[in-house]
């Protein structure tokens, strides 16, 4: 692969040994160059809605007042090629911030804050067997705190044709509570102890990968409470380096769990951006992460 196809020395496949020349090789020459990974990141941002059981305040048993959360993402994710005694495992680690209900809800005047870490390992292959395992961490403020954790993972197999068939799991490993503050209807405030935690889920999904980093996926899955859910994810590509990434989920209550389903009802939809400055054409990046971080489309929260 010649240098204007190759993004830097860490891509698998390139020779960047003749990219020195000229007016770039006199100033590497005359002053030290830090050599930063970019063809590891992936740097994205944009606007994403979404509502869920944790959008009602629910402070007695008849407050039914709810709020749906608007706001914006921003954030990385990393990857790394790892080699353990000739193994093609590789790591990723990401982060995702999101700043929601800027303005308050009906039952609380605080501004929605989330952090998303994603931490684990992933196997990216050209075609054959796919795999990734990480860890969720989720700490969120607003009218209440919780740090959860879960456990999310991808089993799939690769065609040669850039077809992809696999499964995708999500399960909670720490649950939390904390003491809610909320604004009743009268105006006083009103405190009430909480139990939540994420919601385990299952998913069978098919993904066609498109041209430079692009894909699409649809995903078909259910819950340990017999909920569905229902998931699409376009990243559309916009420039050899951008991908205009779009992504709506849908969880489905079971009608006989409760008689207020759409308190339990559940939906994201996000849209934004996705900049890699080191990508490859054609995208032959193995340590490029398999798993996306954490949003409020992967990670369901839900009242115990």
């Amino acid at each position: 692969m010649g240098c204007d196809g190759c993004c830097d020395s860490y891509t698998p496949g390139c020779d960047c040994s003749g990219c020195g020349n000229g007016v770039r090789g006199f100033l590497d020459g005359m002053f030290p160059r830090l050599s930063v990974p970019w063809n590891r990141m992936e740097f994205f941002a944009g606007a994403a809605g979404f509502t869920g059981p944790m959008n009602y305040a629910d402070v007695t048993s008849g407050d039914q007042r709810g709020s749906g959360s608007f706001g914006f993402y921003e954030g990385f994710n990393k990857g790394v090629s790892l080699g353990f005694f000739g193994t093609d495992l590789s790591y990723q680690s990401g982060v995702r911030f999101l700043q929601a209900n800027l303005s308050g809800a009906d039952f609380t005047d605080e501004s929605r804050k989330q952090i998303f870490l994603t931490n684990g390992l992933f196997r990216r292959v050209d075609w054959g067997l796919q795999y990734g395992l990480v860890v969720d961490y989720l700490y969120e403020d607003w009218y209440f705190r919780s740090n959860l954790v879960q456990l999310r993972g991808e089993l799939s197999w690769k065609t040669q044709h850039c077809d992809v068939l696999g499964f995708k799991f999500a399960t909670g490993i720490k649950d939390d509570d904390d003491l809610t503050s909320v604004v009743d209807a009268s105006g006083n405030t009103i405190s009430n102890n909480i139990a939540f935690d994420s919601v385990n889920q299952y998913r069978f999904f098919y993904r066609q990968m498109l041209s430079e980093f692009g894909s699409l996926e649809a995903a078909l899955g259910w819950t340990d409470d017999s909920d569905m859910i229902l998931n699409l994810d376009l990243g559309l590509p916009v420039h050899r380096n951008v991908t205009w990434d779009t992504s709506a989920t849908y969880y489905i209550p079971d009608e006989q769990a409760s008689s207020a389903d759409f308190m339990q009802e559940g939906w994201n939809l996000a849209f934004g951006f996705t900049f890699r400055p080191g990508a490859c054409k054609g995208g032959r990046w193995y340590s490029r992460p398999l798993l996306g971080v954490a949003d409020n489309g992967t990670m369901i929260v839900d009242r115990q």
